[in-house]
């Protein structure tokens, strides 16, 4: 189940991180309470959703399997 977890946490991070990438790269103004979001949050954000994303992968190969996690009940 750790394993699942962390896959999917660096499934989701990674994909945010591609949207900011996204946004970084085209130039769409995105307003917050009125106020334009500069593009260089979006880098930033980009950036550390990108590590964590990586650090997801990597703890999830690093995870070790649960001794009867994966046992059907017959």
């Amino acid at each position: 189940m750790q394993k699942t977890a962390l896959i999917t946490s660096g499934i989701v991070f990674g994909l945010l991180a591609i949207s900011h990438a996204i946004r970084w790269l085209s130039p769409v103004e995105i307003l917050v309470n009125g106020n334009i979001l500069s593009f260089i949050t979006s880098l930033s954000s980009g950036i550390i959703l990108a590590l964590l994303s990586i650090w997801m992968f990597i703890a999830a190969k690093k995870a070790k399997p649960i001794p009867g996690e994966n046992k059907e009940d017959s």
